[in-house]
């Protein structure tokens, strides 16, 4: 029984003497442990605030004392940086013009900034000095991109954490160059329906296929899709079979509350004018007068009766002949009905160069409006679905 007293008395003994040398060193590792962890949480806590909130929260002064002592740690950076205004994270923009607002400041000590860094990955080939706000001008498409921002100040030190943003830029290749216009959202007296869109290739060199592109609306949803129609219009062929294709200059305008008078969508040719009584003011033609009539030497072995009335003709107009007109010379007459309409002057002029005019008319056919009249936006997609133009009243 002794013995075992003096064995536990023994053991006891030697953990104190243990604990006097361990305690200390214990106790001093867990104090850095502590303060080290609690000024970097409490330094992640502020930045997550002003993100959150997107304003600026700075660390009292009863931690700047703390901060000092990480200051030269390999996790503290004398800059702070926020991306206050701009695309959300990982969101779609159907823009291609991009805007951020930058906020940052010096923390030890503080001080604001106004001076910042920026890399647009796929746009920038490095970093570049900006303000506060800084406005990108992209190219039209689809594609991604990552901003990265730090701020700096002017001793050359900056946040070595710079902040990232990804965002989507959603555009079509035709982006700014084909632009919705003229667009009528109110009809006409007594008929409302008779709203009328104009699409107008503004910019692009190259003719542009519109055929299978969609018009949508905002505020009712309506949506559409825009067809084929025929180059020449052919009244014993009504198929649409041709794209809709836009030099540029060229506009397509789109009738929304009426159906083709001709049966069929089609492209101005400047023997229109035989044509346009089917039109009315509301989809008019503006063809009628330039066509191309027969030469003066087609008819000159005609009589004087004939040549006299023939050289009279100076528009695209068929003649209104009496039954009597060149009774005594049926092949003047003849010669009129043959020459002076709308399939003749097509065989006669297509091959010239200003026949074909840059205007398509397209008709939709509906009993109602599809835009509101007095507040609505229209978009225009391209055959892949991305945004060619919107406009908004």
């Amino acid at each position: 029984m002794v013995f075992v007293r003096r064995g536990i008395k023994s053991v006891i003994a030697n953990f104190i003497k243990l604990n006097k040398i361990l305690a200390p060193l214990a106790v001093v590792f867990l104090l850095f442990v502590f303060s080290f962890s609690y000024v970097e949480a409490g330094k992640v806590a502020d930045i997550k605030k002003r993100v959150r909130g997107k304003v600026s929260v700075f660390l009292p002064a009863s931690r700047q004392a703390q901060l000092q002592s990480v200051k030269t740690g390999i996790f503290f950076s004398p800059m702070e940086t926020v991306i206050l205004g701009g695309p959300e994270q990982n969101g779609t923009i159907q823009s291609t013009k991009v805007e951020f607002v930058l906020d940052g400041w010096q923390v030890l000590p503080f001080q604001k900034t106004s001076n910042f860094d920026v890399w647009l990955i796929g746009y920038d080939t490095g970093w570049r000095a900006v303000s506060s706000k800084v406005t990108y001008n992209l190219p039209s498409g689809k594609k991604t991109y990552t901003l990265l921002a730090r701020a700096k100040n002017s001793q050359g030190e900056y946040d070595n954490t710079a902040i990232t943003r990804t965002f989507l830029v959603n555009v079509s290749d035709h982006f700014g160059k084909i632009k919705l216009s003229n667009v009528n959202y109110r009809g006409t007296s007594g008929k409302p329906n008779y709203e009328k869109i104009s699409i107008v290739n503004r910019s692009s060199d190259l003719g542009v296929n519109i055929s299978g592109w969609t018009l949508k609306t905002k505020r009712f949803s309506n949506s559409f899709e825009i067809g084929k129609a025929s180059r020449i219009y052919n009244p014993r062929d009504l198929n649409a079979t041709d794209n809709i294709v836009l030099n540029k200059g060229g506009t397509a305008d789109v009738y929304v509350g009426k159906r083709s008078p001709i049966s069929v969508n089609f492209q101005e040719n400047s023997c229109d004018g035989y044509i346009e009584g089917s039109f009315e003011s509301y989809d008019t033609l503006s063809g009628g007068g330039r066509c191309n009539l027969p030469s003066s030497s087609d008819y000159n072995g005609y009589g004087i009766e004939c040549r006299r009335y023939l050289n009279g003709i100076n528009s695209c107009r068929e003649p209104r002949l009496e039954y009597f007109s060149f009774i005594n010379e049926p092949s003047c007459r003849e010669f009129i009905t043959k020459n002076y309409n709308y399939q003749s002057c097509v065989e006669r002029s297509k091959n010239q160069a200003d026949f074909y005019l840059g205007k398509w008319k397209i008709y939709l056919g509906r009993n109602g409006e599809i835009l509101d009249d007095l507040d609505d936006t229209l978009y225009l997609y391209d055959s892949n679905g991305l945004l060619v133009d919107s406009y908004s009243y």
